[in-house]
């Protein structure tokens, strides 16, 4: 289902949503994006949100759980759960940066094409040809290492540092999304 309307790169009031998707506990793993945003909250005096949106992966039970109580200590996650269809574009709406915590890749990704349609700036692992798929889409976006801390945190940090940048991302890829040059 895509917006008619073009979206609108405003973010809510309130803290900068950095916000992944998905099912986890397989090959989308979020601890390193947790340690991150401890990081990012130190070095950061605006407030951070991270939203970790989604389920665990059907061979992963519990996953999410455990990392909740992992990382009990850090502040300002948010484990949404299952996210409803409609709630959906408000989930992508808010956030600042989407982040793909992927350590191996299947092709394209249909939360890539969600995250265009919604005109968001995106966080990428640098793993085998990802990279060259997504331009060769039109897409653009932030790469790291897969399970590099340092890597994961600068990405993010070009992104939500930038507001210009992060919106001119996001455009890249709506226009990408729509499948326009």
């Amino acid at each position: 289902e895509q917006n008619a309307a073009p979206p609108n790169f405003e973010l809510p009031e309130g803290p900068l949503q950095i916000m992944t998707f998905g099912k986890f506990g397989t090959y989308k793993k979020v601890e390193t994006l947790v340690e991150v945003f401890r990081i990012l909250q130190k070095s950061h005096k605006n407030p951070l949100e991270l939203v970790i949106a989604g389920t665990n992966s059907p061979n992963s039970p519990q996953y999410l759980e455990n990392v909740a109580q992992k990382y009990a200590d850090v502040s300002n996650v948010r484990y949404t759960g299952y996210v409803a269809e409609e709630d959906v574009s408000r989930i992508f709406g808010d956030a600042a940066a989407v982040v793909f915590p992927y350590t191996s890749t299947t092709g394209s990704s249909g939360v890539l094409h969600q995250a265009g349609d919604y005109g968001k700036a995106v966080v990428l692992p640098q793993i085998g040809d990802l990279a060259e798929l997504i331009t060769e889409e039109g897409y653009t976006g932030e790469f790291f290492e897969p399970n590099d801390v340092q890597s994961l945190a600068d990405a993010i940090a070009r992104i939500i540092d930038h507001p210009e940048r992060r919106v001119e991302m996001g455009r890249r890829n709506y226009l990408a999304a729509r499948g326009l040059p």
